[in-house]
Order: structure tokens, then sequence, then C-alpha cells
């Protein structure tokens, strides 16, 4: 890895540790994090439900509670149409509850990922206007999708459409739109589809209060549904997202909804004392979104809305089975993907970005095949399905690689595109696939080359005795993710005592440990056993801070990365 250090200011520093009491290596770390105030700092640590900004000032709230408000008098049915991963199953799920609660008759609908793909449809639009449907709500898609917005203004059907993806060229015909990148400043650091839905449902609770009509269910509890979906989305968790992680974790932990009581049961193995970032990232949005890979989002969606123990219970156990189901396909998937790399890059060379393709690869694992390929290589990566005359597919970017950027002056060549910095999902004729392989590289090459190894950012230099020091208060700026990563520290010079494979995995991992004559640590480092050979007696080591431990919420210092000293 190529460490890269954040710069410090040091009288910065020392004003920030003084201010709030702490150790000068916080007041390090917090301004290498950009903080500046005390109270910034404050404020940043509680992420108060309070400090949220009101939903009306995102651009098209007002107008979609109103079309709401209206079909509420009218005794409209309300169709919900949403998206198979987790950020569309939460908005989806969220919204649903918080209408029905009010009176509003709801239905649902979500896209078979295998046959539809992503966003709303015509096929869609269809089903839902003959189930009698009066007012559509999009969440999580909806901005690009023009042609199934017109067929449903041509069958006088009005459409509310709440996304928070890239704003396309031209926006659909819908009768409100809310979307942070609307402006507003909501586009500094735009919420999951998840977040949008839930402003949508704030903003609605707060009118229909002043006609005297409450919740049943407190609004706030439906933050475990907006961290689920946030988290899962890999959304920026800074701002407004980091206000609705924080506070929506807690809600998750404890909620004893059937649904998320069950997958918590399933996924967790600390009985729900707690639940972290790494939990929604690694075991619970996982098993969510394996039923939409396998084109069966519904049960998912069913899991999240159950009131009943038993049927949560049964639900929660198709969904494990389906998980193992796609960690199988695909590692199958990956294998393939790998192969047909290496030979495309024998016979023609590598470029910028990877483009493979391959007949009937399953639609639904082509993303998750996607981010490895691109971890591996260091390149921004899609991956295709070839379905006849179609090539559907699924892109992931690199650090620094912005893909949605790169594919906008493709979209002519594309049946359908959207997506973001991150990720993209798109559709073409196969015919195509040279002449989109060929303009890609093209975009490409605008934009800055990523760094030749990965990069690593690194937060403060410490001594060994800090890392127990400052852990406990780092911990506090949790939940980590996107635009605010867990804390990295280098120690220098560190004088190794042992090192060795682990127990366990131990041809995969090892233990560290180090000593300066009064304080002892003990590192392991995932994956880093084939690097045993290249410890000596004194290192350079990057160390991680992990937010749990031994299944309770404790600090955790992991080894990350380690080089021969200077």
């Amino acid at each position: 890895m190529n460490w890269k250090y954040r710069p410090i200011d040091p009288v910065l520093a020392r004003s920030l540790a003084q201010g709030l009491g702490q150790p000068y290596k916080c007041g390090e770390f917090l301004t290498a994090r950009g903080f500046g105030l005390v109270s910034e700092v404050r404020e940043f640590v509680t992420g108060d439900l309070k400090n949220l900004p009101a939903p009306e000032t995102m651009p098209g709230l007002n107008a979609a509670v109103a079309l709401l408000l209206e079909a509420r008098k009218e005794n409209r049915l309300i169709a919900i149409a949403g998206d198979y991963d987790v950020d569309g199953l939460t908005s989806t799920a969220l919204l649903r509850r918080v209408l029905t609660d009010f009176g509003y008759q709801v239905i649902t609908r979500v896209p078979n990922r295998l046959s539809e793909g992503y966003g709303l449809s015509t096929l869609a639009v269809s089903e839902l206007i003959a189930q009698g449907a009066g007012l559509l709500v999009t969440v999580d898609c909806g901005v690009s999708d023009w042609a199934a917005i017109d067929l449903a203004a041509q069958k006088g059907l009005p459409v509310v459409v709440t996304d928070h993806h890239q704003l396309p060229p031209k926006l659909p015909k819908a009768k409100a739109i809310i979307n942070p990148h609307l402006g507003g400043g909501w586009e500094k650091n735009p919420l999951a589809g998840v977040g949008v839905a839930f402003m949508l449902a704030w903003g609605l609770t707060k009118a229909l209060k002043k006609e005297g009509l409450t919740l049943s269910v407190p609004l706030v509890e439906n933050l475990a549904l907006v961290a689920l979906g946030t988290i899962a989305d890999l959304v920026p968790l800074k701002g407004v997202n980091r206000i609705l992680a924080r506070q929506g974790l807690n809600f998750l932990a404890q909620i004893a909804w059937p649904g998320l009581a069950a997958l918590r049961k399933r996924a967790l193995k600390n009985n729900g004392e707690f639940v972290s970032t790494r939990d929604v990232g690694f075991k619970l949005a996982p098993r969510l979104n394996a039923a939409g890979r396998l084109g069966q989002a519904e049960i998912a969606l069913e899991l999240l809305l159950a009131t009943d123990h038993t049927q949560a219970e049964a639900l929660a156990d198709k969904l494990e089975v389906m998980n193992k189901t796609r960690l199988r396909d695909q590692m199958a998937l990956l294998e393939q993907a790998l192969e047909t790399l290496a030979d495309q890059e024998l016979e023609s060379g590598g470029g910028r970005v990877v483009a493979l393709a391959g007949d009937g690869w399953p639609r639904g694992l082509l993303g998750l095949a996607a981010t490895r390929v691109a971890e591996i290589t260091n390149r921004p990566t899609i991956i295709f399905s070839l379905e006849g005359d179609l090539a559907i597919g699924s892109g992931r970017s690199v650090p620094g690689f912005n893909l949605f950027m790169a594919l906008e002056p493709l979209r002519d060549l594309c049946l359908s595109m959207g997506g973001h910095a991150q990720a993209a999902g798109l559709k073409l004729v196969k015919q195509a696939l040279p002449r989109f392989r060929e303009a890609l590289e093209e975009s490409a090459s605008l934009q800055p080359p990523p760094e030749p190894e990965p990069l690593l950012e690194v937060d403060l230099v410490v001594d060994l005795p800090d890392l127990a020091l400052i852990g406990p208060i780092l911990v506090k700026l949790a939940p980590f993710g996107p635009s605010h990563p867990a804390p990295v520290a280098v120690i220098k010079n560190a004088h190794v005592l042992e090192a060795a494979p682990t127990k366990t995995g131990g041809d995969q991992h090892i233990m560290v440990r180090l000593f300066d004559g009064s304080s002892r640590v003990n590192l392991v480092g995932f994956g880093l056993a084939p690097r045993l050979h290249e410890i000596g007696s004194r290192l350079d080591v990057a160390v991680l801070l992990e937010t749990e431990r031994f299944g309770r919420m404790e600090p955790n210092w992991r080894l990350l990365d380690f080089k021969s000293p200077a």
C-alpha cells in the first residue's frame, strides 16, 4: 500500500484537544479530518436528530406532500414502486409502514432483477394501473425512467419520484421529483434512497399533524430501516447521513419488529446489544440483497414488513438459504470473469477500464463480481451478461475515478444507463459492445489515472501506549464509513516481539506482538500471512481502529499493513 499522511495543524490540534479536554493525539486526529471548531466536533459526536434540516427544504418535497394529502382526501390507492437492493427495499418498507399507519390503502412493487432489471418499467406501470393505483410513488428509482413515467402520464396516473441517483440530462414528466441532486444544499452529501423516503414521510407526518393525525408507531423507529439502507448503499457518512445512520443503528439493535428481530437472530452473534456498520455491510445487508440477486426480492420485503414472529422466522430461514446459494454462485462467476480477463488482456493488452462479458452470467451477481475484479486490478470494472441481442451490465469504480462521469458521454450508445460516481447499471445492444469499449477508454483517459497501488490514508503517527489511550475516545466518532473512514494510525520503528500465523486461519492471518519497554500490543493482520517472511525485528506498522471486539462495542486496533523502517 502507498501510505499518504493527512496534513495536521499542531496549533489547531492543541486548541481542539484543550477545548474538549482530550489528549493531544485526539486533537491531531480531528485536524487531520478537517475539524476546526470545538462546537463542530461536539455536534458531530452527538449526531442529534435536532440538527437535521427541515424536510421541506428538500426540492420537490412540498409538492409531493401536497399530492399525498390530495390522494388521502380522495381515498386513492397509493402504489409504491421500489428497487430490489437493500436501499430500495428499506425505502419501500418505510413508506408503506408510514402510509398504512396514516390510513392509506397501499400496494407495493419491486422489480424482478433477472427479468426486468433496475428501475421503474412500463410493465410495472401497466400492472399498477390494472390494480387501481391512483398515485404512484417511486423510491430509490425513477429519475431516469422517462418511458415508464410518460406511460403513466398518458394513462392519467400521477407520479411522485423520490430518488437519489445522479440526474440525467432530461428529467421525467412526474408531478413531483424529490432528489438531493436538485440542490438546496442537499447535493453536498446526498442521501440514500431510504433517506429521501424518510424525509418525505417526515414532511407528510408534519402536514397531517396539523390536521390532528399522528402515527401509532413513532416515525423515529423507522430510522432502523434508514440505517440499513444508508449504510448498505455506501453513501457518505457525513452530515445528514451520519445523523440518520448513527441514530438508526441504535434502533436497529433494539427494535422488536418481527422481521428485523429474525434477521438479527440469523446474522449476528451479539444478541442485539449493538449493531455496527460492519454488521450491516457484511451480515445483514447481504442476506437481504441475496433475495433480489436471485430474482425474489419480495421475500426480503415481506420480512421487513412482517408482523408475525413465526412468519418472520420462516422468511429469515429462506434468506439464509438464498445467501448461501449467492455465495456459491458468486465465487463461480468471479472465477469465470478472471479467466475472461486473462484471455482478453493476453490478446489485446490492458486498458484504463475493465469491461468483461459472458453468455448468461447471472445478472444479480454482476455488481459483486465487478467489485472484486476492480479490487484485484485497481481499475474501474464493468461486467456484462450477454442475453440474446442485449448486454446487461453492472459497473464498480475505484477510489478517485468517477464512473458515472466516464459513462455520461456514452449515453447514446446505451439503451439505459444510471448510477453514481462509484457504481452504475447499464444496458446496450450486444453489437455495440466493441464501440462501447473503445469510447469508454477514450472517456476514461480524461480522468487522472488511479494510484499504482492501493492508497492508505493515515490520520496520525502514534507511540504504542497511545493506542490504548485514544481508542476509547475515537470510537465515539463512529459510525465510520464512506467519507468518514475508521481511524488509521502508524507506529514507527516498533519492536517486534513475535510474529506468527494465527491459531485459526493460520495460512491466511498473522498475529504480531509489539513491545516498547512498557506497553505491549497484540495485533491481528487478516490476509497477511503470505508476507510473514518480510517481518524483521523492527517495523513501521499501520493499524485500523475497529469499533467492536468479542461481540461487544469496544475499540480494537487491527494490523492493516507494515513496512521496514525507513
